[in-house]
């Protein structure tokens, strides 16, 4: 909901109490009239309040400014409240009028109530930016967690890649190729779509992602994913030197980070 100036509705406060008392007030009470412009200290209580609004910044350090602002604003309202009653009273008093001091009286109330409200609401204010600053620390408690276990994770997928690379080139074989894949890119495959949740990245999981698609695929049992007996030690050798060339551009994702 969007935020209604402090000053505003102090102003509108204000305009209620003026057309509820005018005509119970002397225009020649001097006093009256000096106590009921005497709000400076509290509308510039009130304007820092909204001053923190208008920043549109949030967490401990705004909360801190309205939490100032609401205690200048009580110190303020307590003095501003009693001059006034004291004016109203003297005039009323003076004059013995008694259905101006009723009147009087009642608008005192009223005003009290509005400012009471007031200053109810920027400590709501502040204690609502106190909590999205915990939030927003909990928040980043538990990114930072998620991008650890991530990192956990695709270097173990990465690890098992560069072991099932060695083993290939060691025995390039259909047998021992497809004793790997696809799983072994499906693993990395599922890292890299993790990976999008995350920040920091230098560069598109899914690039990588879609390099790994023809080892990692469903769309068949042909090669990269899977090869046929007949394969020659050449064809496979080459397989695996594509699909290591993709893991290092993996391992530069990573570690960019």
């Amino acid at each position: 909901m969007a935020h209604v100036p402090y000053e505003q509705r102090w102003a509108a406060a204000r305009k209620r109490f003026e057309a509820a008392t005018a005509k119970h007030r002397p225009k020649d009470a001097k006093a009256v009239a000096a106590a009921l412009n005497g709000d400076a200290a509290l509308v510039k209580a009130l304007k820092a309040g909204d001053a923190v609004h208008r920043a549109a910044t949030a967490g401990d350090e705004a909360a801190k400014d309205l939490v100032a602002a609401g205690k200048d604003a009580a110190k303020a309202r307590k003095a501003y409240l009693a001059a006034l009653d004291k004016a109203l009273d003297e005039d009323t008093a003076s004059r013995g009028d008694k259905a101006a001091a009723a009147a009087c009286e009642r608008a005192m109330k009223a005003l009290a109530k509005d400012l009471a409200e007031l200053e109810a609401d920027i400590g709501a204010d502040a204690d609502r930016f106190k909590a999205q600053a915990a939030q927003a620390e909990k928040d980043a408690a538990s990114s930072e967690r998620a991008q650890k276990r991530w990192e956990a994770n695709i270097n173990g997928a990465l690890a098992r890649a560069a072991a099932g690379v060695a083993k290939v080139r060691a025995k390039p074989t259909p047998d021992t190729y497809n004793e790997l894949f696809p799983a072994l890119a499906r693993d990395l495959a599922t890292q890299l779509a993790a990976a999008k949740a995350l920040d920091g990245l230098r560069a598109d999981p899914d690039f990588y992602r879609r390099k790994l698609a023809p080892w990692a695929g469903s769309g068949g049992d042909g090669p990269p994913m899977r090869v046929p007996p007949d394969y020659t030690a050449r064809q496979i050798t080459d397989l695996i030197k594509e699909f290591a060339t993709v893991c290092k551009g993996v391992v530069q994702l990573v570690s960019g980070r």
